[in-house]
């Protein structure tokens, strides 16, 4: 059976049903707003992601993020892009204008709400999200870092370089390939060698270490040269994405990394992603103090 989404339109018996359910899910939301039109404005079926940022100044992660949330609704994902449901494409002017109409879009008669003197009825429904697919772990959830949920007190590793951490997590793992660093790698360790609960699950690692820049805290400015490392990282063919540092990690690349996995999860798998930052490495090394 797949677990692709049912498309919302079968739900709806007629356009005011189609209409008020698209205009609810843009909202009051510039960002979706700014996406749905770019991809409708014109004849062209697909717009890339690129394309779209350049028309709405939007940041890679801001598109992935806000247009996921209309994916299997309003837009297709395509690859690299997003495609017009032709459905919408004749009336996509009147949902934004009835997105922006709060009184107009309460007022709008619908089979799902329809309006008569009942006072109180009211009828909820949610409309599926591939977000459902992406899901935040932590070091705690990954099988192959088991002895570290008993660990409390964490070691300091602010000193640590970026290769004694890699060299570590290969230790653990039994990972004995070589992965020499270069400018364009996608990751700095890429393993079928960690277990997620009781399945083997294909890794994508990206290390931060001393050396990186960082005095107090990880920053998407510190995110490769051109700020795309955490693109490249989610371009491996992984199903778990871990950021390791050995200091804090803004909560910046957590939001990027999320709207990444949502993005992944349009081929249906669960994409799991996280990050472990100085004091959960720390936790690591004193529950695997040999390795280091």
């Amino acid at each position: 059976m797949s677990d692709a989404p049912t498309p919302v339109t079968d739900l709806f018996s007629n356009w005011n049903d189609q209409m008020v359910a698209a205009a609810n899910m843009i909202g009051r939301s510039k960002n979706r707003r700014a996406i749905f039109e770019c991809v409708y404005f014109d004849k062209r079926q697909i717009k890339t992601i690129r394309e779209i940022m350049a028309k709405t100044n939007l940041s890679y992660a801001h598109v992935l993020k806000e247009g996921g949330k209309m994916v299997g609704f309003l837009l297709e994902k395509v690859p690299k892009g997003y495609k017009k449901r032709k459905d919408f494409a004749p009336r996509y002017q009147k949902i934004i204008a009835l997105s922006q109409n709060k009184k107009k879009l309460k007022s709008t008669h619908t089979k799902i709400s329809p309006h008569n003197n009942s006072d109180g009825l009211k009828v909820n429904f949610t409309l599926p999200s591939l977000a459902q697919k992406a899901k935040n772990i932590t070091i705690d959830d990954i099988k192959s870092f088991s002895k570290v949920v008993k660990i409390k007190r964490s070691v300091d590793t602010s000193n640590f370089l970026e290769e004694k951490i890699k060299n570590g997590f290969k230790k653990i793992i039994r990972d004995k390939g070589s992965f020499k660093d270069w400018g364009g790698e996608k990751s700095d360790l890429y393993t079928t060698r960690i277990y997620l609960k009781n399945t083997r699950i294909a890794t994508a690692i990206a290390f931060k270490g001393r050396g990186t820049g960082t005095k107090k805290k990880l920053e998407m400015s510190k995110m490769g040269k051109n700020g795309d490392q955490i693109e490249r990282l989610f371009s491996e063919p992984a199903q778990l994405f871990l950021i390791v540092h050995n200091r804090q990690i803004a909560s910046s690349i957590i939001s990027h990394m999320k709207a990444f996995a949502v993005e992944k999860a349009t081929n249906g798998k669960t994409v799991y992603y996280g990050v472990v930052d100085g004091d959960d490495l720390g936790r690591l090394v004193a529950a695997y103090p040999k390795y280091f």
